[in-house]
């Protein structure tokens, strides 16, 4: 038996119904389809749209980059400075006289204590001679006062009086007094016959004698010749204040040698004995604020010769090793001066540094960066903190120097320290 298809509750004929229904499902499926596709271009349009309208992002800015190196900042210096004997005698006789000889060749080298000149002696001899006379007459008159006195003392008190007494025991200190004047006579006659010979006080060079044999001469007139010291000398140079007050607290405490100080001579040549600090003078020099500083130096070849001008190169002995920079790198603001660090992955950090000294183009960092870090000297005004940059070293004549070579040129003189960076200087860091 066979039942009738139904739509709702009225049955369909034949098999239209089923038909129907399939076509409008697949209306229905069609119509998703669009739908869907649709969306999906419109999506696709909307996003393309928003693309085209963002701006593109700015690329990296390009900066040149340096890397930091540490340097010897115990820069030395240069004075000039004059050669000057530590001792200087002019000869000048003690006593009146006639040159009797010249015991010396003029230029020559002395020790202390040779014999230079020899006066007429024979007055002063018996000058001497008269003075031994007169302390041999007063020992003679004590003996006999002494004698005396003891006699008195010796007799019956009721033969002599106290009167005599007093008087023979004067006469007894009075003798003793004379001995005491002859004597002193008598060693002032013989330092007037000792003076008839004059001797070299100090060792050093004698100059040209003034006066030769058969000349008179007296201690009114002018010196007879002169003799410097010429081994050790010392060099006299005036050195700023500035520079002094670098070194003053060395200068006080020290036991050491605080500078190593060289030579140049007048040929250009270089002295290879090294000095050693003598003293400073007490007082500035008002007039060109300058403070007189004294080295000693051996000179037992006499090479140095007092009253020369000499260049002296003045280095402290200890060294003081910092990172330096070159100041174009330097960034000041409200914080205080900082640069700009390159990192590992090209990033510009900002980075607050300590500064110390200003030599020539360079300037030292106490604190804050190290040597062999990168940092940023070219195209600082395109950059910005945590900023991606493309740094590059620089290639040309001036900007590929170090620090120390930049420092050189501008009248100072930077040892480099280690060999931080140097490696690292042939290609950029990536």
């Amino acid at each position: 038996m066979t039942f009738p298809k139904k739509i709702g509750n009225a049955p369909l004929p034949g098999g239209s119904g089923a038909k129907i229904l399939k076509s409008l499902a697949a209306s229905a499926l069609i119509l998703a389809l669009a739908g869907f596709t649709w969306s999906h271009f419109a999506k696709q349009s909307t996003t393309a749209q928003s693309q085209a309208a963002a701006p593109a992002a700015p690329p990296a800015p390009t900066v040149a980059a340096h890397i930091v190196e540490n340097a010897d900042l115990s820069v030395g210096r240069e004075f000039i400075g004059r050669i000057e004997p530590i001792q200087t005698v002019l000869l000048k006789p003690q006593v009146p006289g006639q040159i009797e000889s010249v015991h010396f060749k003029e230029g020559s080298a002395v020790k202390a204590g040779d014999i230079l000149f020899t006066l007429d002696s024979k007055q002063y001899q018996a000058v001497v001679a008269l003075r031994k006379a007169d302390l041999a007459k007063a020992e003679a008159n004590l003996d006999r006062a002494s004698k005396y006195n003891e006699r008195l003392k010796a007799a019956d008190r009721r033969s002599v009086s106290a009167l005599d007494l007093d008087i023979a025991a004067n006469d007894v200190l009075q003798a003793k007094a004379a001995i005491e004047q002859a004597k002193a006579s008598l060693r002032m006659a013989q330092i007037d016959l000792g003076y008839t010979k004059i001797t070299a006080p100090i060792s050093g060079r004698i100059g040209r004698t003034e006066f030769t044999k058969g000349n008179y001469v007296t201690p009114a007139g002018g010196p007879l010749a002169s003799i410097v010291q010429v081994d050790p000398v010392r060099v006299s140079f005036a050195m700023p204040d500035r520079n002094y007050m670098e070194r003053i607290e060395a200068l006080r405490t020290s036991g050491a040698s605080v500078y190593d100080t060289t030579l140049e001579l007048a040929d250009g040549s270089a002295y290879q004995l090294k000095g050693e600090r003598d003293f400073e003078d007490i007082a500035m020099d008002e007039r060109t604020g300058t403070i007189m500083m004294y080295l000693r130096f051996k000179n037992d070849k006499g090479t140095l010769i007092p009253g020369s001008m000499v260049r002296v190169a003045v280095k402290p002995a200890k060294s003081r090793v910092s990172p330096v920079i070159p100041q174009e790198s330097l960034l000041y603001d409200a914080g205080g001066d900082y640069v700009y660090v390159i990192d590992e992955n090209d990033v510009a950090r900002k980075r607050a540094v300590q500064l110390g000294a200003e030599i020539g183009t360079v300037r030292e960092v106490a604190s804050g960066i190290s040597a062999g870090e990168r940092i940023i000297i070219r195209g600082l005004q395109n950059v910005r903190p945590e900023m991606p940059v493309r740094p590059t070293l620089p290639r040309n004549e001036d900007a590929a120097k170090t620090p120390s070579e930049l420092a050189r040129e501008s009248g100072y003189d930077l040892k480099p320290a280690g060999s931080s960076g140097a490696a690292a200087a042939d290609s950029p860091k990536r």
